[in-house]
């Protein structure tokens, strides 16, 4: 990849799914693409960066394993300019504080920093054209979360146009809008891609197939006075789940509980982001709100269906509703979040147990993809397209993968005849 006229510093979320972060220089200008962490025992950072040394911090969602580490940037006496769309700013106090609660401790920064950084960023809409230091920057919607973009960056002088995807969705869920292919192809020709690859070993089953199978497994339960238990992600995967029970077994008793009822709540200020507006604030009306630990043990004791945090049974709630059902035959827990290598929910699903000192669970335990990420195929399809209305002239950089989907996603690209790679963390890409 020896063009010469733009750097890409991978700082993290290289060959691993976590932390992204990457430093694109631009006309000598310093683009920070996301900053985040990853959520082990032990918060994981990517690798330093001087704030003095960045012109600009291009947030594409506030997921903390894009955002966690935002607010270090702010706590020296000179900090960036951060852009991302206005939802983000919002849902990212929510999520950063929620964070600090487990893992505070461990954080290199403050509540000071946070709210720095959110006083210290400007929203963007889509399709909103920006001029940072003479290069054209421009957010597109990524089909992922409610107010999740992607960055389009051009530099007119040294001719060259990029594209940060983020985490990116082509495919139509209940509760945002895909990508825009028609809109993104219009962007073309591109000269390079930096791409997730989180899924990029395998597809997802047909979205309205998982639907039918969740539904109904679900009602099963339910129907014989079980609880069933829905660990889910507080912003973005709690909403999704909420509009299929609502769609199609609105006489159940569903209830919310942890930090997803206040983000539930926040969303209707912002229904432009929701592909529904209407059909989820009727969905969210029809939802019963836990309100602490009176309201849990009725539901331990008539059942129902309970989404909560969080999603990979790390916290929250949800380890509450989860240490019940592990010992009683008539409940399940229905794990529709993608799950991190060696997460409690990830052991859940390889052994049966809630972790290695515990029995076997006695419940129900699977797995539905409701995931917000391009399959395999979407994402190969994604790619194929942008290279070709570009004239063959584009070049891929993939991240946010675990190994194996990084290496058979390059593997399949290549075979195309497109010039892709896997970077490590820590390497320097000369484009």
């Amino acid at each position: 990849m020896i063009m010469g006229r733009a750097k890409l510093l991978c700082l993290g979320g290289c060959r691993e799914v976590g932390r992204s972060a990457y430093l694109l220089n631009i006309e000598n200008k310093s683009f920070l693409l996301d900053y985040g962490v990853l959520l082990n025992d032990v918060p994981l950072f990517p690798l330093h960066i001087s704030p003095n040394s960045i012109d600009a911090v291009l947030l594409t969602h506030p997921h903390l394993d894009h955002s966690g580490l935002l607010p270090l940037l702010f706590s020296s006496r000179i900090s960036p300019p951060a852009y991302t769309t206005k939802l983000n700013v919002e849902i990212l106090e929510y999520l950063i504080l929620d964070m600090m609660k487990l893992s505070g401790n461990f954080l290199p920064y403050e509540v000071e920093e946070l709210y720095k950084a959110i006083n210290g960023s400007s929203p963007l809409h889509y399709k909103e054209e920006l001029e940072l230091e003479g290069i054209t920057v421009k957010a597109l919607n990524a089909g992922h979360v409610p107010g999740s973009c992607m960055f389009l960056l051009e530099s007119k002088e040294e001719k060259i146009k990029i594209l940060y995807t983020g985490d990116f969705n082509t495919i139509e869920t209940r509760l945002v809008n895909p990508v825009d292919m028609n809109e993104m192809l219009s962007e073309c020709p591109i000269d390079l891609v930096v791409m997730e690859s989180t899924y990029g070993d395998r597809q997802h089953e047909d979205r309205r197939l998982t639907e039918k199978n969740f539904v109904e497994s679900v009602a099963n339960h339910v129907e014989d006075g079980g609880l069933v238990l829905i660990p889910a992600f507080a912003y973005g995967r709690a909403q999704e789940i909420l509009h299929v029970l609502y769609k199609y077994l609105n006489g159940l008793e569903i209830y919310v509980d942890g930090m997803a009822k206040q983000v539930s709540l926040e969303l209707l200020n912002f229904k432009e982001f929701l592909r529904d507006g209407e059909f989820y604030e009727k969905a969210l009306k029809r939802a019963k709100f836990v309100r602490g630990p009176k309201d849990r043990k009725k539901i331990l004791k008539t059942g129902g269906v309970v989404i909560s945090p969080s999603g990979m049974l790390k916290g929250g709630p949800s380890t509450l509703y989860a240490r019940y059902l592990a010992e009683r035959g008539n409940g399940a827990i229905f794990l529709v979040s993608y799950q991190i290598p060696n997460t409690p929910g990830d052991y859940l699903l390889k052994y049966g147990k809630l972790d290695p000192g515990s029995e076997k669970v006695k419940c129900d335990v699977r797995w539905f993809d409701f995931s917000s990420h391009a399959g395999k195929n979407e994402l190969l399809d994604f790619i194929t397209k942008i290279v070709d209305f570009s004239g063959g002239r584009t070049k891929v950089v993939l991240v946010h993968g675990e190994e194996r989907a990084i290496v058979t996603l390059e593997e399949e690209l290549r075979s195309r005849g497109i010039e892709a790679m896997g970077p490590k963390n820590g390497d320097l890409l000369i484009i």
